[in-house]
């Protein structure tokens, strides 16, 4: 078999792959003073071996079954090593298998997936320090929630893929995809529990209005909740907490409009852009105005939200998405376009789940641009009046002072609704 270019390049690449993950390896035992089992030189090896089985076995199945097979036993050997000198990481052995099935895919004819699962292997190994730290920052009863909804998901997933059509409506590649619907909530809990992991991780001391607008992610009503009860306990906190309220709503608009970005695409973002870029700029200018005319500072503060890995927000999330969406289809039925403006009304409980829903209609072609962008506006002007309703439920004075620029945000987004329209 002659060489060619395409083979050398090949090799390249896998050498490079293992070596980038072998160096990190090798550095890491060093930092830590332990036995490196297998480092610089192994990986690259580990990984070219992957490449050549493919490339002159692939079609011969005992012959790959049994590399696979024996290149297992292997890489379980050297955990099994390391046990026997009480050191039970199995981080690096199971580096070697991923490592390993990365050369095999450059030897299928793969080599952007291998180069992706290369560098998020190295993501993970070299971040060890940060991840342990993010896992210490939950309780133990936070990890028994993500763990449980993880458990749930992977269970549900593989059943909603393999149901196949149901319904004309509903199935793969329909106006409803289940499998859809279950990654939309992996997305937005995933989102949703990254600015959690935040919010533990900066802590007290950085001030209300930081751990208001990362709690906006989690979900801007709870956060504005958790705000208003914070001031009703200490009044000198209102206007602190009038920005707070305000920068949460912010931090809401622009988690949507990543949302719809994912779900829905590019050219229904680009036409959002403008209007979200109005309200998000109004209610950043009533944070700075409201701030700038009081003399408090920030204060310390704990956010009263619930883990979004749980499966209480999990399922009431996907509950949501699925109703709504039910409206949207049914309301466009029976009463046409305008019909659809009406779901809008979910603004009042979650703009989240509206934005999803009609992003996904929108992506399957279901509703057309002009109705999309006046449903999700919609739902952000309720969403901004339905703030002061929250903050009026614990403190009346608190809901005195959100109302005014709530109330001209809400406004201005019914106004670019008409405009559109």
């Amino acid at each position: 078999m002659p060489i060619s270019i395409e083979l050398l390049l090949s090799i390249g690449l896998t050498l490079s792959m293992g070596l980038m993950i072998g160096i990190e390896r090798s550095y890491r035992a060093k930092v830590e003073g332990r036995p490196k089992g297998a480092g610089i030189r192994t990986f690259p090896l580990v990984c070219l071996a992957g490449f050549l089985l493919v490339h002159f076995f692939g079609d011969e199945l005992f012959v790959f079954g049994t590399m696979i097979i024996l290149f297992t036993f292997s890489f379980l050997s050297i955990t099994l090593l390391r046990s026997s000198r009480d050191d039970l990481g199995m981080t690096t052995s199971t580096t070697l298998l991923v490592i390993f099935l990365a050369g095999m895919f450059v030897g299928v004819g793969n080599p952007l997936g291998a180069v992706f699962v290369s560098v998020v292997t190295l993501s993970l190994t070299a971040s060890k320090d940060i991840l342990h730290r993010f896992a210490g920052l939950l309780s133990q009863k936070e990890l028994e929630s993500a763990v449980r909804f993880l458990a749930v998901v992977l269970i549900v997933l593989p059943i909603t893929y393999t149901l196949g059509p149901v319904h004309p409506l509903v199935g793969p590649d329909r106006v409803f995809d289940p499998t859809q619907a279950v990654l939309m909530v992996i997305f937005v809990s995933s989102i949703s529990f990254v600015s959690f992991l935040v919010i533990k991780l900066l802590g007290t001391g950085k001030g209300m209005e930081i751990s208001a607008f990362i709690g906006g992610l989690v979900s801007s009503a709870a956060a504005t909740a958790s705000m208003s009860e914070k001031c009703k306990n200490n009044s000198k906190l209102m206007k602190i907490s009038t920005v707070s309220i305000l920068l949460s709503h912010s931090s809401m608009l622009v988690k949507d409009y990543v949302i719809i970005l994912t779900v829905a695409g590019l050219l229904l973002a680009l036409d959002l852009t403008i209007p979200v870029g109005i309200l998000l700029t109004l209610t950043v200018f009533f944070s700075w105005y409201i701030a700038r005319s009081g003399s408090e500072g920030f204060e310390d503060v704990d956010l009263d939200l619930e883990n979004p890995f749980a499966l209480k927000p999990a399922l009431k999330f996907g509950l949501l998405f699925t109703v709504i969406w039910a409206s949207t289809y049914i309301l466009k039925t029976y009463l046409g376009g305008v019909g659809v403006y009406i779901v809008s009304i979910g603004g009042l409980i979650s703009t989240t789940s509206v934005s999803a829903s009609i992003a996904s209609m929108y992506a399957t072609g279901e509703i057309g641009t002009v109705t999309s962008l006046s449903t999700i506006l919609l739902a952000f002007g309720l969403s901004s009046f339905s703030k002061i309703f929250i903050a009026r439920s614990y403190f009346k004075d608190l809901a005195k002072s959100v109302a005014w620029p709530m109330i001209i945000t809400g406004l201005v987004s019914f106004i670019i609704v008409l405009f559109i329209n």
